[in-house]
């Protein structure tokens, strides 16, 4: 975008445009899952969507371009509400948070192999090369569906959207867990998905190192949350874990206006992206512990919506604040929606009952 000619503002727009989407579309998604009971079909339109994307990232003429793009980009990923509930489903209902322990770190993996051939991919043979790359694994993704196995669910009775969306309002924890994930995304978006890249490439970072950044946060990450789903964040409950991970978050966003080495700004990466890693599990697992199979993908949806408007307004304000105050202000109230967002935490249950 910036190598296009694109302002800080219109950057912080393009990173938006991805939670917008997510914003708009994963509750109806949730709701029209539920209400079919399907979730595979689901996961096709998010590959193709993978796809459009990426040929749209190569094909725009001008950074406005990607904002369209980047909206597709979120279109693929509200996918997610119906993978989260087919994976989970798979797994006993006491189980739920190891499930999302291994989904968040296979995630999480993925990412971290992404973003590091995306560098070095980008090195070797320029900014277009990774979006023709990431087209072609979507592609194979889309393949890969084949041999994805749904069990059918039981036709539900039919209801009208409303009415099932009031029957959540019965579980308040996945309101609040949804809020907190919103505030969560806001930090992460708006920084190691938003910012940070750009403050690294400002203090000398090459565009390998820019790779690095994202594999270190990302490997992170997937640790903490293999460890979570494997019984860590049952052994600190739900909310010691998820205060203490937006607590890391904190610490570690609040400090990078201070440094001025790619090699401090790899350390303050590593320690928020274990804090997400570690809260990702829990939070989700809040979110469908409780509820009965056809209400779990609409739940999801909602939990994923409400999410998605950090990760709209996240970096749609950041960008706004960057512009203002430069890169500092733009941190530092970062930080400060972090250190919030561990103060809420304190209100969830202490653990799945």
């Amino acid at each position: 975008m910036v190598h296009q000619g694109g302002s800080l503002r219109v950057v912080g727009l393009v990173v938006s445009a991805y939670g917008l989407a997510q914003l708009l579309l994963r509750l109806p998604l949730g709701l029209a899952s539920d209400a079919r009971g399907r979730r595979k079909p689901f996961l096709v339109l998010g590959f193709l969507a993978a796809v459009a994307a990426s040929f749209g990232f190569v094909l725009a003429p001008h950074p406005w371009f990607m904002v369209a793009a980047r909206f597709i980009s979120g279109i693929a990923a509200c996918a997610w509400v119906a993978f989260t509930v087919l994976f989970a489903s798979s797994f006993p209902p006491n189980e739920t948070i190891r499930a999302m322990g291994y989904l968040s770190f296979c995630n999480s993996l993925a990412i971290m192999a992404a973003t590091y051939a995306g560098g070095r991919i980008a090195d070797a043979y320029g900014w277009q090369a990774p979006f023709w790359t990431a087209a072609g694994v979507g592609g194979l993704g889309l393949l890969s569906l084949w041999w994805v196995q749904e069990q059918p669910q039981a036709q539900p009775e039919p209801q009208p959207p409303l009415l099932r969306l009031r029957e959540l309002v019965r579980y308040p924890e996945l309101l609040l867990a949804s809020a907190i994930a919103a505030l969560g995304h806001w930090t992460i978006y708006a920084t190691t998905f938003g910012f940070v890249p750009l403050y690294a490439a400002g203090i000398g970072a090459t565009k390998t190192q820019l790779g690095l950044l994202a594999t270190l946060s990302t490997l992170a990450g997937s640790v903490a949350a293999l460890l979570s789903g494997a019984g860590m964040a049952r052994w600190l409950g739900a909310r010691l874990a998820v205060a203490g991970s937006h607590l890391l978050i904190a610490v570690a966003t609040l400090a990078i206006p201070y440094l001025t080495t790619v090699g401090l700004l790899y350390f303050s990466q590593t320690l928020a992206g274990f804090g997400r890693g570690l809260a990702q599990p829990v939070l989700l697992s809040l979110a469908v512990t409780r509820l009965p199979e056809g209400l779990r993908a609409t739940a999801m949806g909602l939990f994923q919506a409400i999410y998605a408007v950090g990760m709209f307004a996240g970096p749609a304000t950041a960008g706004l604040i960057g512009s203002l105050a430069g890169y500092a202000g733009l941190f530092l109230a970062c930080g400060a929606v972090a250190a919030l967002t561990a103060s809420l935490a304190l209100y969830l249950p202490r653990s799945w009952q």
